[in-house]
């Protein structure tokens, strides 16, 4: 019984995360759909030398990078350079993309 509930609880906290791992967490960028800016809230102890959010527009084309720093534990990302429509992400951790994950930008 004891370990059926840790996998409900790790599922549980899984889903609000983009990445969590031992010693790094990521959340999911809100608000999703966006206009002027998204959030993302995080928390690194691991000993790694980068940790970012990559964006590419559909064509596969790189749009703004944004490295989360160690001492920080939540950054706002602005949309000015980006127009309406879908975006990818990617969170990148000493180069290497760990997971993708969809944005929607939605311009008044």
């Amino acid at each position: 019984m004891l370990a059926f509930l840790a996998s409900v609880s790790f599922a549980f906290k899984s889903e609000n995360y983009l990445y969590s791992g031992d010693r790094i967490q990521v959340s999911h960028l809100y608000p999703n759909p966006a206009t002027e800016f998204v959030d993302i809230d995080f928390h690194i102890t691991a000993p790694v030398r980068e940790v970012k959010i990559v964006f590419y527009n559909i064509l596969g084309q790189e749009v703004k990078d944004v490295v989360l720093e160690k001492d920080q534990r939540n950054v706002r990302i602005y949309l000015r350079d980006f127009n309406s429509g879908m975006y990818v992400y990617q969170l990148e951790i000493d180069g290497r993309s760990v997971v993708t994950k969809k944005l929607i930008v939605r311009k008044m």
